[in-house]
């Protein structure tokens, strides 16, 4: 029997080849529904092409890789999704989840007045005392590696347009046993989405995560790290708040 595998997060994902196709056997067809089991319509599919969902939730990517590869699913008002497409998989049928569940609202630094490193930067953290961050500059980012003596490899900390290392978290995810993901909300009254928040561990079991925002601009990331290691930054990550514009 030939097995569909996709990769399962939190967000309830299952793929399985009993599916009217709508193309041909080169193409991904699937169905997007809310947790009820409601087809969603106009839910952003994002892959090696780009697709919407129709009124029945129903899409089809024409041209699949014969590759593994990504596919991105996104709508506001649900946790964002991020499957990992093996390349005999043809059909699927993705639940979405309720993203008041999991999203992380960062708070402004003004309201929780605390001391925070680096300076000067649209995104502050607190960090510990014995933190050494080394920082550089150019036209377009500010970057700076923080390292602990107890921590093997380094923070990275981003500022600007230019600083999301988007082909590394590509890699890793594909390479991952499991991962997840969470949205990211501004905390100002709109609560508009302005990132999302990705964490997995590799069949190696090191642990990875890939912190990225549009507004500010700005990410941070480690990759390569033990459960303990990786617990360290976790705690510096969620101290997170955002300066006032």
């Amino acid at each position: 029997m030939r097995r569909i595998a996709c990769l399962l997060l939190l967000g309830s994902v299952i793929c399985y080849p009993a599916f009217t196709q709508q193309g041909g056997s080169d193409h991904l067809t699937g169905i997007v529904v809310s947790e009820n089991g409601m087809p969603v319509e106009g839910v952003r599919i994002i892959a090696w092409k780009d697709a919407t969902t129709d009124a029945e939730g129903r899409f089809d990517l024409s041209n699949r890789p014969s590759k593994d590869s990504l596919v991105y699913i996104d709508k506001d008002g649900f946790r964002p999704t991020t499957l990992v497409i093996r390349s005999q998989t043809n059909a699927l049928k993705v639940i979405l989840e309720d993203d008041s569940k999991t999203t992380w609202a960062i708070p402004s630094c003004l309201e929780r007045h605390v001391k925070t490193s680096p300076k000067g930067a649209s995104l502050e953290f607190e960090l510990p005392k014995n933190a050494k961050v080394r920082g550089s500059k150019d036209i377009d980012y500010q970057d700076y590696v923080m390292s602990l003596t107890n921590v093997s490899k380094p923070l990275q900390l981003g500022y600007g347009p230019m600083v999301i290392p988007f082909q590394m978290e590509i890699d890793l995810t594909l390479r991952s046993a499991s991962f997840e993901e969470r949205s990211i909300r501004s905390f100002t009254e709109s609560g508009q989405i302005i990132g999302h928040d990705r964490r997995g561990k590799t069949e190696d079991g090191m642990v990875w995560r890939f912190v990225d925002l549009s507004s500010p601009s700005a990410s941070v990331s480690y990759k390569g790290l033990s459960d303990e290691e990786a617990a360290v930054y976790d705690r510096i990550i969620d101290s997170a708040c955002q300066l006032l514009q």
